[in-house]
């Protein structure tokens, strides 16, 4: 017998004690690139190079294409392919030797670092001449390192550029030397780009505007070795934010160009395809279009925070809560920053938000509670929103069992004064009234407040929609 009293007080006790558990919680924000949601502006200048690519790598924001998928020669450019697949199978400290095959196989006139068959150089060694002068040998002696012959390192290339998301990238070398079936799109040159700057021996490698490849036995003098991107160095095409990629360039393909920069957090990468060596401005287009791209985009675009921690979208009357918690900011978890065109501001970037259904207490403070979506130009940012505070539940338990209590305790009066006053019914009937009336009284505001607070309300801030 006292275990079941023992239970029945543990059971009114989780009635009227309300018992919450405060979970971590990590915010995370997805991203989504929806294109043809962005405004093109009309002032975009002419260029001449004949594909264009530019976008912001941290986003995927195109900010100008032009024949952007077709396929096109892309000379020596396909050296930034070559150098992704030498840095995901080789250690820079590791060695190869230079063959007397990778010499043979470029043609006299092709651009070279004067490497000798027999040398052994590191691969970063090997990675500066090919990525500096674009050293066509060094290009065969990193593909015989890794597949033992060009046309599997070709292969392997082919197979890696297809993981990555390449659409039309088909290479028969390794260093881009014509043939009618090496070719890609300016956009498979960008998505190759991208993944390279994951590695910081490539952003250090691209930007260097030269370096000293190490004597040898068999080339005793040192070999100071130049980088063929002009827009690092003082002069026409100088661009002070510049910090890279790789150029090319074949009679077929014309003038070619990866180039990346950084300004004021904004990155970019920038593909340029099919230039003319010398356009109607007396430059070469692969320079001359590339610095203007980048000019352009830091005129008109820039990173802005368009979302920060704390910040109230939504404000709920919480139902089923206590007086003192009830009013609830749904806030955003996270601050976030985008790439938007200059004249959008923080205050005319519109989000849609979806909160959980039948939100009601009690609420844990940090509760994901929906998820909020910044529409920016065609960016697409989604997180959580959390709830400012802990709201408390009102104590129903407690009301039902005074309730109870109440009911019991009046049907026990009742039968006691039927007893005692048998002959005086109407004093018994009076007595009833009163107390009745008295409980009536106390109970009777909690359970309207309770009806009136068992749906919460919402409040949606400006600029933000709510989703059904």
């Amino acid at each position: 017998m006292k275990k079941k009293y023992f239970i029945i007080i543990i059971l009114v006790l989780t009635i009227l004690i309300p018992i919450g558990v405060r979970a971590e919680y990590t915010p995370s924000v997805t991203l989504e690139y929806v294109q043809n949601k962005q405004n093109i502006p009309d002032d975009i200048p002419e260029y001449g190079s004949k594909a264009i690519y530019i976008a912001n790598p941290v986003t995927g924001k195109v900010i100008y294409e032009k024949n952007a998928h077709e396929k096109m020669y892309p000379a020596s450019t396909t050296k930034i392919l070559t150098a992704l697949v030498v840095m995901e199978n080789c250690k820079m400290s590791d060695t190869a030797i230079v063959s007397q095959n990778a010499i043979d196989m470029v043609p006299e006139g092709y651009s070279n670092a004067k490497l000798q068959a027999g040398e052994e150089h590191t691969i970063e060694d090997l990675l500066y001449a090919l990525l500096l002068p674009s050293a066509n040998e060094a290009a065969n002696v990193l593909a015989e390192h890794v597949s033992g012959s060009v046309e599997e390192y070709a292969e392997l290339c082919n197979k890696r550029a297809a993981e990555l998301g390449c659409e039309s990238l088909h290479f028969v070398n390794a260093n881009g030397m014509h043939d009618e079936n090496h070719y890609c799109s300016a956009y498979d040159l960008y998505i190759i780009a991208k993944e390279c700057q994951k590695y910081d021996v490539f952003n250090k490698i691209t930007k260097a505007k030269t370096y000293s490849l190490p004597s040898t036995d068999i080339y005793p003098d040192t070999r100071v070795i130049r980088n063929t991107n002009e827009l690092l160095f003082p002069g026409t095409y100088y661009y002070e934010y510049c910090n890279g990629i790789k150029t090319g360039h074949t009679t077929p393909a014309g003038e070619c160009l990866v180039a990346s920069s950084s300004y004021n957090n904004l990155d970019l990468i920038s593909v340029v395809l099919g230039g003319e060596s010398v356009n109607s401005h007396g430059q070469n287009d692969r320079f001359y279009d590339t610095k203007k791209l980048f000019e352009y985009t830091y005129d008109n675009y820039s990173v802005k925070t368009i979302a920060e921690y704390g910040t109230a979208v939504a404000t709920l009357d919480v139902g089923k809560a206590t007086k003192e918690t009830e009013m609830l900011d749904v806030i955003v978890d996270t601050d976030i920053a985008t790439v938007v065109p200059n004249d959008i501001s923080k205050e005319n970037i519109t989000s849609t938000i979806s909160l959980d259904k039948n939100i009601v207490a009690p609420i844990d403070e940090n509760q994901v509670l929906g998820q909020i979506t910044y529409h920016a130009d065609g960016l697409e940012y989604t997180t959580n929103v959390i709830a400012s505070h802990s709201v408390e539940k009102l104590p129903y338990g407690r009301y039902n069992v005074i309730v109870i209590i109440s009911l019991v305790s009046i049907f026990v009066l009742i039968i006691v004064l039927i007893k005692v006053f048998k002959r005086r019914r109407g004093i018994v009937a009076i007595i009833i009234i009163v107390v009745l009336i008295g409980v009536g009284a106390y109970i009777y505001p909690n359970l309207k407040r309770d009806i009136k607070h068992s749906e919460t309300i919402i409040t949606i801030a400006p600029n933000t929609s709510l989703n059904d």
